[in-house]
């Protein structure tokens, strides 16, 4: 081929070329952004002069060599395999990086590395590179964050918000688990009526302590957003399965009520504010920011159509279940103050006499309506809403009384176990509590034994040891419950004045059956023993299942066998009759 004919069919593809690719050159090669291309074996195809910079290499140094060349340290194939991984399950790596020239200058580089669409046959076939120093892009992040936050409130503005929220989803497509996405609408006619009552520095004023409220009902991985003058977003992130998104973004909605329902004091004056809610869920209810907050926005307004105050999911099945649960929590709250309480009694035996030698309290509620409600309805309701103290309290007064009562008609003493929550433990001077009611009720105090989880004590253990060292100092009983659930051992518990130990039903269920459980069971009873602590164990149902523990050793039991839980008056006749176990 001659020089002119090579010349000629060089000119001839030139002008063959689309403007449009000359412009997209022009504008890759006067771009102060890093860009280059690779295929999917990782060699560099394309780079341009920032690149080549930010590399202190050639073009020839690149193109047609594998990106490692151009990494921190050559033949890392960890961070290879580990970018190769986030690319194939989002289509994204993000992330920094060292560079150190071949003068000694060392600097990081934000990274990011997207795949371009994929091939007609559905497989990638090459990957965008785009690299900064990182000096940079905090300088661009500083200078966009007074441009990307609210002035007034400090809160993020829509663009970051729906960032954040982007970022989230594609953690949670990684990991299997939920997003929240909620849309708060504060009263406009409400804020009007201040700003021109009080003035726009005081409506300023209770929309800022708006801003702190709501957050303060989040988590430290969550966020909250102003998106127009009376709109608020919220970000649930890592909601796990979606009955616990469910259960989780209605816990925060009803934080947010009660924190947004105690009046705000604006210029000395108290003022109320009213508020509505419409939530959606990642990915049920969409997969992108706008599908979710569009979705959000929906829902809102249907929460607005039945009054402020309201919250409504997207989803008609999620608000139905979320309105059931609250409709629990209301009835259960109004029920403690209507006394609509009551406790259950169930036989604690010992193995040896076969005699009925304690108690434990369980509560009941007594619906109106419903009747006997089931403890696995309303217990975790109570304890996710904090009504689990005011019950415990309720529970704890009971039984003392109850024992003072048994006393009166002269029967022989039981103890009666009383299940302290987590909650409950952490927020009440139990001390105090227990020793005013020993005292009111004139009561031996052995008589009463105070059941405890190991989860409620192991978060503070210091508290939890000068706490429980006080109620055993009154000759009150303590027993470690639900042995064998937690995540400590026998030789932890060995600093806490326990005297009774209560192995969890779970490794009585299949012991007949299991060898591995009985051998469980075996070894914590003698280790129990050797701490001069007595074994109590819970769920026995079957004669074959008392033989065996029987034959463990084990102290007491409880369980169906015997007796299932039974009203006061049912217990007392039991106590009347003098039942036993039969040998």
């Amino acid at each position: 081929m001659s020089t002119q004919t090579g010349a000629s069919q060089a000119q001839g593809r030139a002008k063959a070329m689309p403007a449009s690719d000359n412009l997209v050159r022009v504008l890759l090669e006067n771009s102060h952004e890093g860009i280059a291309l690779i295929d999917h074996r990782g060699c560099l195809r394309q780079v341009n002069q920032a690149f080549m910079n930010l590399s202190g290499l050639s073009r020839s140094d690149l193109v047609g060599h594998h990106v490692l060349r151009w990494l921190d340290q050559p033949g890392d194939d960890d961070l290879l395999e580990a970018i190769g991984e986030e690319i194939w399950q989002s289509g994204l790596w993000q992330g920094n990086i060292n560079r150190i020239l071949a003068h000694g200058a060392a600097f990081k580089v934000d990274l990011k590395i997207n795949a371009i669409l994929p091939h007609h046959d559905g497989a990638v076939r090459n990957y965008l590179v785009q690299a900064r120093p990182e000096a940079v892009v905090q300088a661009n992040a500083e200078n966009n964050r007074s441009q990307s936050r609210d002035p007034l409130t400090g809160l993020p503005l829509r663009l970051l918000f729906e960032d954040r929220l982007q970022q989230s989803l594609s953690q949670a497509s990684r990991h299997n688990v939920c997003v929240g996405a909620m849309f708060l609408e504060l009263d406009a006619d409400r804020l009007k009526l201040i700003r021109d009552s009080l003035g726009q520095t005081a409506a300023d004023d209770m929309l800022r302590e708006v801003a702190v409220r709501l957050d303060n009902c989040l988590r430290t991985s969550d966020s909250v957003a102003r998106l127009s003058e009376v709109g608020f977003a919220l970000l649930l992130s890592d909601l796990k399965d979606p009955l616990e998104a469910v259960r989780n973004a209605s816990v925060v909605a009803r934080k947010v009520y009660e924190s947004l329902m105690h009046p705000l004091d604006v210029n000395g004056q108290p003022v109320e504010l009213k508020a509505a809610m419409g939530i959606t869920l990642f990915p049920q209810d969409g997969r992108t920011p706008s599908e979710l907050l569009i979705n959000a926005e929906t829902a809102l307004n249907h929460a607005k159509s039945r009054g402020w105050n309201n919250y409504e999911f997207f989803s008609a099945e999620m608000t139905e279940t979320a309105r059931k649960r609250f409709e629990l929590e209301t009835s259960l709250r109004l029920g403690i103050d209507r006394g609509e309480l009551r406790l259950f009694y169930q036989p604690q035996v010992d193995l040896d006499s076969g005699e009925v030698i304690g108690a434990e309290a369980l509560v009941r509620w007594m619906h109106p309506e419903r009747g006997l409600v089931p403890p696995g309805d309303f217990i975790p309701v109570a304890e996710e809403t904090g009504l689990i103290v005011p019950m415990g309290s309720w529970v704890l007064r009971t039984a003392c009384k109850q024992i003072y009562e048994w006393g009166q008609m002269g029967l022989k003493p039981v103890r009666v176990g009383v299940n302290l929550s987590a909650l409950q433990f952490k927020r009440q001077d139990l001390a105090a509590q227990v020793e005013g009611l020993l005292k009111e009720f004139s009561i031996d105090p052995s008589m009463l034994d105070l059941e405890i989880t190991e989860s409620a004590i192991m978060d503070d253990v210091d508290r939890a040891v000068a706490m429980l060292n006080r109620i055993s100092a009154l000759g009150v009983k303590l027993s470690i419950d639900d042995f064998g659930t937690g995540y400590s051992s026998l030789s932890q518990l060995r600093q806490f004045p326990f005297k009774t130990l209560k192995i969890d039903r779970s490794f009585v269920l299949d012991i007949d059956n299991n060898d591995g459980d009985a051998a469980i069971v075996s070894a914590i009873i003698a280790m129990a023993h050797s701490l001069n602590q007595s074994v109590i164990v819970e769920g026995l149902e079957t004669e074959q299942q008392l033989n065996i523990m029987r034959g463990l050793h084990c102290n007491e039991m409880q369980g169906f066998l015997f007796s299932a839980p039974l009203p006061a008056e049912k217990f007392t006749e039991l106590l009347q009759a003098g039942r036993r176990l039969e040998s």
